[in-house]
């Protein structure tokens, strides 16, 4: 076993734990968006680590790794601190996207307040891709959606939709299935 694959063994999950207890464990309090906004990006790279693309499955390792964001959003800019790090050993892009039809060239998408009126249609541009959807609009996970942000009691939760996660063709890891609350 390699320095960097003990590394992941290591580190990653205690990420993981550190990113549950934060949201846990960190109230969120009026003029508190900022940390709201830090957790849901700290949430996000957990995702990439978590979540298996098959499609992805012997793609060269100088190949991005694309984080999307729809819509205007603050948390556009702090995922874009992601950028430089990496995700499954490669290179994370955040990219802002303006045009749907770039949609599936995306690993994952997070789709932005401002865009729950299109929420139907870029769903439905998704279909037969393989790009993980997030979302902090109302009902994200049961409209759709793949994972859900929810502020509850003043703490940011996360919602999966499994059925989604099938169709779509990913693999959630059972580390990321302990920490959410599974809805249909």
């Amino acid at each position: 076993m390699n320095a960097e694959h003990r590394f992941h063994n290591l580190v990653v999950p205690g990420m993981l734990v550190w990113v549950v207890l934060a949201g846990m464990l960190l109230p969120l309090t009026a003029g508190a968006s900022d940390l709201e906004t830090k957790i849901k990006t700290a949430y996000i790279y957990n995702f990439t680590k978590f979540i298996d693309w098959p499609a992805d499955e012997g793609k060269s390792a100088s190949e991005p790794f694309r984080i999307c964001v729809i819509g205007s959003d603050p948390i556009r800019t702090t995922l874009g601190e992601l950028t430089n790090r990496e995700a499954k050993g490669r290179p994370i892009r955040v990219v802002r996207i303006k045009d749907p039809s770039g949609l599936s060239s995306c690993h994952l998408l997070y789709i932005s307040r401002s865009e729950e009126a299109q929420l139907a249609l870029i769903l439905q541009r998704l279909q037969g891709t393989q790009v993980v959807t997030v979302s902090d609009i109302p009902q994200f996970a049961q409209r759709g959606g793949m994972i859900s942000f929810v502020t509850d009691r003043d703490r940011v939760r996360v919602q999966i939709n499994q059925r989604t996660a099938r169709e779509v063709g990913v693999k959630l890891s059972a580390k990321l299935l302990e920490i959410a609350r599974v809805v249909q």
